[in-house]
């Protein structure tokens, strides 16, 4: 089975730097007043939306950009995250943990998935999804 390793939380203008944004996997959005030591817990309290993109991360974490900073479509936690933040980014961190070593029919199912298994443990350790995830 693939483990999902997240990496160490950045911020979010700095997450070009994080390695293997060019691949699928799932990321965690968080608010954070200074940067946290060591590799993203998934089940923090903090987390305020957990993701995934079975193309590149890049790619998505542009269209949340758009939809979170610009008021436009394309990403639904992007638009929550405006709705619920005011469409600032100030705090906001991101880690990753890119998929690979899978098959491309099978990385999709994988990728959603373990998304999906996230957002449970999260609803179950917290009674409640994490802020900008709706569905």
């Amino acid at each position: 089975m693939t483990k999902i390793v997240f990496s160490e939380w950045v911020r979010w203008s700095d997450r070009k730097l994080l390695k293997g944004i060019e691949k699928p996997g799932i990321y965690l959005l968080a608010h954070f007043k200074s940067v946290p030591r060591g590799k993203a817990k998934p089940l923090s309290k903090r987390i305020i939306y957990i993701g995934e993109s079975c193309s590149s991360l890049r790619h998505r974490w542009y269209q949340f950009e758009r939809a979170a900073f610009e008021a436009k479509g394309g990403h639904s936690g992007g638009s929550t995250y405006r709705k619920k933040f005011g469409g600032k980014g100030t705090n906001l961190y991101v880690a990753a943990s890119p998929v690979d070593g899978l098959g491309e029919e099978l990385r999709p199912f994988f990728i959603r998935y373990a998304e999906r298994n996230l957002i449970w443990k999260f609803v179950s350790k917290f009674s409640a999804p994490p802020k900008c995830n709706r569905k």
